[in-house]
């Protein structure tokens, strides 16, 4: 049997565990900051093993669900790798910084392991990974959020949420690497599309803080020789947090089940 583990345990890592549990996927531990073992265990049960690092655990898992954002990345993901242990992800944003991302790929040659980088909150991204294949001339990604699901966000700084008054305003405009860098909890989606398709310098950002709605609107239009593609989704957030996607946290969850097919017919 696959041996998983999940590092964080906010709304993402709850609904991903909550929803592996009750397909049988059973997840073998969890890695969690110092000082939040007790909370970790009210909220997992004691059936799982809590730690703080890769390296404490009892026995090394084959899989990790990165659900903790940029710096459980940066921490763990190319120590992971390196050991042979593949890796899931959402925390796309992290990997617009160069050496970190060199870091990673060298990372899972040595270990010869996987980095998968999870789809996320948006679609029609098969559709960016084939017009490479004839030349792209245009990515542009529009984030739309409600106020307050951009509140602790660099947006603060910008306009006042707390008085749009059923209008929108855009607070940033630019390329997926400087998203990716000034929105370090916001931008995964903008750093995903980078990734795919045209790089970060060249992918085109713009995020809007809307008081007129209540679900994450993400468009993406990519324009090449294929002719142009526009994609638009109104994502509902996770019920505790109105900053985490809950089509995101289910794409970690495709992710694995992807995975463990795999991992079983290669066994």
């Amino acid at each position: 049997m696959i041996k998983i583990s999940i590092i964080g345990f906010g709304s993402i890592g709850k609904f991903v565990f909550k929803k592996l549990s009750e397909k049988n996927i059973k997840i073998q531990s969890l890695i969690c900051k110092p000082g939040r073992e007790e909370i970790a265990k009210k909220a997992f049960g004691s059936g799982i093993e809590i730690k703080n690092d890769i390296d404490e655990l009892d026995n090394l898992p084959d899989l990790i669900l990165d659900c903790a954002g940029h710096d459980a990345l940066k921490m763990f993901a190319a120590k992971a790798l390196i050991k042979g242990i593949n890796f899931i992800t959402l925390s796309s944003g992290a990997l617009s910084d160069e050496p970190i991302l060199k870091d990673i790929q060298r990372s899972q040659k040595i270990g010869k392991s996987k980095f998968i980088i999870a789809k996320g909150a948006v679609g029609s991204l098969d559709i960016l990974e084939a017009a490479k294949e004839s030349g792209i001339s245009k990515v542009e990604y529009i984030g739309r959020k409600p106020p307050k699901a951009w509140k602790g966000s660099r947006a603060e700084k910008i306009i006042n949420l707390d008085y749009l008054q059923k209008k929108s305003e855009v607070h940033f405009t630019g390329n997926a690497r400087e998203a990716s860098k000034l929105y370090p909890k916001n931008a995964n989606v903008a750093a995903t599309i980078a990734l795919m398709g045209i790089g970060f310098e060249k992918t085109k950002v713009k995020l809007i803080a809307d008081d007129t709605i209540s679900e994450n609107i993400h468009e993406l239009v990519i324009s090449g020789k294929f002719g142009e593609s526009q994609f638009k989704i109104l994502g509902k957030p996770l019920p505790d947090n109105p900053k985490s996607s809950s089509l995101a946290a289910m794409s970690i969850i495709d992710e694995t089940k992807k995975f463990i097919d795999n991992f079983e017919i290669n066994m």
